[in-house]
């Protein structure tokens, strides 16, 4: 016999783990990797963490195929994945790396799952519109009117890699 040192009143058995309402929530992309997939393809997850509202602190998540033996699969989760390249300003992503810590809204519904009940589905993601974690805006440079400085035109940091290597076909 194992000592487990555990003491179930210390835990409350009626507190159930709901999915969110459906609807659009603020978060943040915390967790993204790349997995092989059981059938020998290879998969992007992601999970979000809400930022705001009653949710917050509440994770979500995510899976895009991206190396599947359907094409329909993979069509489907490259798309997704351009989706949220394009939502979080990063089109040209080289490494899972460049997702995290990127704000993004998404919009989430309720699937019926037919073993486990309803859960959370993403189905939408949509620029948070420069939002950021920074808890105050940074200041502003004031240019004098009279003489107005033009304005310049950075390149993207993802711009400078490559495409992933399960980007290319």
């Amino acid at each position: 016999m194992a000592q487990l040192g555990f003491n179930a009143d210390d835990y409350d058995p009626t507190d159930e783990f709901e999915p969110l309402p459906p609807g659009e929530y603020l978060t943040m992309i915390t967790e993204a990797s790349l997995d092989n997939t059981k059938s020998g393809g290879q998969m992007v997850k992601l999970t979000y963490t809400v930022m705001e509202g009653q949710f917050e602190g509440r994770k979500l998540w995510s899976q895009h195929n991206i190396v599947n033996s359907s094409p329909k699969a993979e069509e489907i989760g490259r798309k997704e994945i351009s989706r949220i390249a394009h939502a979080v300003g990063q089109p040209r992503i080289n490494d899972t790396e460049q997702l995290l810590q990127q704000v993004i809204r998404i919009a989430v519904v309720l699937k019926q799952d037919p073993g486990f009940g309803p859960k959370n589905e993403v189905k939408k993601w949509i620029s948070a519109g420069g939002q950021t974690m920074q808890s105050a805006p940074a200041p502003q440079q004031q240019t004098p009117a009279h003489n107005p400085a033009p304005a310049q035109q950075l390149p993207h940091p993802a711009t400078q890699y490559a495409a992933p290597p399960w980007g290319q076909k």
